[in-house]
């Protein structure tokens, strides 16, 4: 079954990024329920500039999706290390994604494009789409964000993730 990937870091403590797998039935679905937390005046969800009542609500609306989400740490935030977590990221998605979005980083959107290209062709996935988009303009993003957020605060935060989080080695 195809999936889909969303991704978003958190540079706090570190490097990390938060790689969501959606299978591509249930997209449009998550997409409206995330669409749905929205206050008035929302564009998005942003976790660090949410209340801890509104993350909890929005934490447990996203454990319902049964989502997995594969969280990837460096110690150091390096344009060295974001290059070993894209790369990781697309060599544990290669042969099961069809789509790959990752939020867009404009002081690093060439070089991500170069990493993405490149990660394809070395782990035989030219098939795989990724796009590169600001996060306002896909829902699903707005979970890596919690998750990566969650992760890194540790604590009851991360116990609210942890059931359906997957640490990987890069």
């Amino acid at each position: 079954m195809p999936v889909h990937v969303f991704v978003d870091e958190s540079k706090s403590k570190g490097f990390l990024i938060a790689a969501a797998r959606c299978p591509a039935e249930e997209v449009t679905v998550h997409r409206k329920a995330l669409r749905g937390l929205l206050l008035p005046g929302q564009e998005r969800l942003h976790f660090r500039h949410e209340t801890d009542a509104r993350r909890k609500q929005i934490l447990d609306v996203v454990s319902e999706f049964h989502l997995l989400v594969d969280v990837y740490h460096a110690e150091r935030e390096t344009l060295a290390a974001r290059h070993a977590c894209l790369e990781a990221i697309v060599r544990d998605v290669a042969g099961t994604a069809a789509r790959l979005v990752i939020e867009r980083d404009e002081s690093t959107y060439q070089r991500d494009r170069r990493t993405l290209h490149a990660a394809c062709y070395r782990f035989n996935c030219p098939e795989l789409r990724w796009d590169l988009l600001a996060p306002k303009l896909d829902p699903l993003l707005w979970v890596p964000d919690a998750v990566a957020w969650a992760w890194t605060r540790g604590g009851n935060w991360r116990r609210r993730v942890t059931r359906f989080t997957d640490a990987r080695n890069l």
